[in-house]
């Protein structure tokens, strides 16, 4: 494929050589000579000028002398396209495997694929252009949309929604029992979980991640949502549109996330909490209070970035002012011994 056909499909503009024959796509430090990559942060553009990348996807000012390069408004958007067009989505037949168990009332919209040893439950609606792959279970009474991708060994429990164009990776197990108990001297109780749990569209759920039930109502998952795997969330949680949840992040019960928020790994978000649209946690935090909108938080307890660096900046002097307070003591102390003995002279 040509450097020029290539710039056509993502509406770029080419400096160099557009004949330029193209056989594949790589990442900058792995590339060989006849494949694209990008460069979309200069904190990359060592890598770029030694990388063996015949053409590079960027953004202007970059460029780099002896390669081609084509400009583009979005260079790691505009290379998503490279790839998706290098490496087609591998197209399913669609068709029931006879090995799957589906029982009675349940519906289905065309061009399903259901592997073998699925298990769908009784009453459940999944539309059109449903992917359920192997040991996959889905519970009774459950809503699930069009275009939705559902991988292997995936578990899905009663009266759970779930949207349109959602992909479900491995081994995660939504609608489990939130968890809640009432505690007397003597044992815990466990409080029924009658809520469900619902996931909007254009979310995508990442491996071995489990999302409570709510008690009564619901846990929500809202549009656009990116999660990542090995994430916990509680029961009757509400995450906002278009959020970044990273792996290993654990979020209480009852939390109410915002609009366009990013947890960094690790973060621990305990129960009741609300964080605002906007805000960004960095990894390894732990929110243990309200965030307000658009604030940047780190630590544990998490509080305002600004405020956590200045305290490591004033954590790192502490040898060093430690020094100095032993010296003003005993400087004082020296003071007072002479203060003392004048007394005595008088």
């Amino acid at each position: 494929m040509k450097v020029k056909e290539i710039a056509s499909i993502i509406k770029g503009e080419v400096c160099g050589d557009e004949n330029l024959e193209i056989r594949g796509v790589s990442g900058l430090d792995i590339a060989k000579e006849a494949d694209i990559s990008f460069l979309a942060d200069n904190k990359f553009l060592d890598l770029a000028k030694i990388s063996k990348a015949s053409c590079l996807i960027t953004k202007k000012p970059f460029s780099i002398e002896g390669k081609t390069v084509i400009f583009t408004e979005n260079p790691a958007l505009s290379f998503i396209k490279v790839i998706e067009y290098f490496y087609p989505y591998r197209k399913i037949k669609p068709g029931i495997s006879h090995h799957a168990i589906i029982e009675d009332d349940v519906s289905m919209g065309d061009c399903p694929f259901i592997a073998p040893y699925v298990v769908i439950c009784e009453g459940v609606r999944i539309g059109k252009n449903i992917k359920i792959f192997p040991f996959t279970y889905i519970g009774s009474e459950s809503i699930i949309g069009d275009d939705v991708e559902i991988k292997t060994s995936v578990t899905i429990l009663n009266n759970t929604i779930i949207g349109n164009k959602v992909i479900i990776h491995p081994g995660t197990v939504i609608g489990s029992d939130g968890y809640g108990y009432v505690t007397d001297r003597k044992r815990h109780y466990k409080i029924p979980q009658i809520g469900k749990v619902v996931i909007e569209d254009d979310c995508e759920i990442g491996a071995n991640v489990t999302i409570d039930r709510a008690s009564f109502k619901e846990t929500r998952i809202k549009q656009g949502t990116k999660i990542d795997n090995l994430v916990q969330i509680g029961h009757n949680v509400t995450v906002g549109e278009n959020n970044l949840i990273v792996a290993q992040v654990g979020i209480g019960g009852s939390s109410k996330l915002g609009r366009n928020v990013t947890l960094a790994g690790q973060v621990g978000v305990t129960d009741h909490c609300e964080i605002g649209d906007g805000v960004i946690v960095a990894g390894q935090a732990g929110v243990s209070n309200n965030v307000p909108p658009n604030a940047i938080y780190w630590g544990c307890p998490a509080r305002d970035l600004r405020l956590v660096k200045r305290i490591h900046a004033a954590t790192v002097k502490l040898p060093e002012l430690l020094k100095r307070v032993k010296k003003i003591e005993k400087t004082i102390e020296k003071l007072e011994r002479e203060v003392d003995a004048k007394k005595r002279d008088i």
